[in-house]
């Protein structure tokens, strides 16, 4: 049987849900497939990425950050931003400046399922205390 670290499953879950609900939250339900199965693929990259290097038992703050910063998604954004820096800064605004925000949108998206994947490792991972025998 095929077993996945809980890091990895917790990150691909938690790009499912957060692109799911997002998309359907702002648009519709199409929108949040489409947003659930683009956060999937980026994720399922940057888990890829980060069984290389740290490795998925690496330390939290390490692995959130190369879990973040490896997606493809959270790259495309920020080259965006990076690209249409007037809108981001303010100094151009209107309608031409929709797809900016909708980048900033998408770069807050990619920080919240590597928490999940976090989350996840820890629940598997925690100790847990004998049951009590009473006496």
């Amino acid at each position: 049987m095929l077993r996945i670290n809980p890091f990895v499953m917790g990150h691909l879950v938690g790009a499912v849900l957060v692109g799911g609900a997002a998309g359907t939250l702002f648009l519709d339900a199409q929108a949040g497939l489409i947003c659930a199965v683009a956060l999937l693929a980026g994720a399922f990259v940057s888990s890829y990425v980060c069984q290389w290097w740290p490795g998925v038992e690496a330390p939290a703050w390490k692995l959130w950050a190369v879990a973040v910063f490896a997606s493809p998604i959270m790259l495309l954004t920020l080259g965006y931003m990076v690209v249409d820096y007037e809108c981001v800064a303010g100094i151009r605004r209107g309608w031409n400046c929709l797809l900016a925000a909708l980048a900033i949108m998408a770069a807050g998206l990619c920080l919240l399922p590597p928490l999940f994947g976090l989350a996840w490792r820890w629940w598997k991972h925690r100790k847990v205390p004998p049951p009590a025998t009473s006496s």
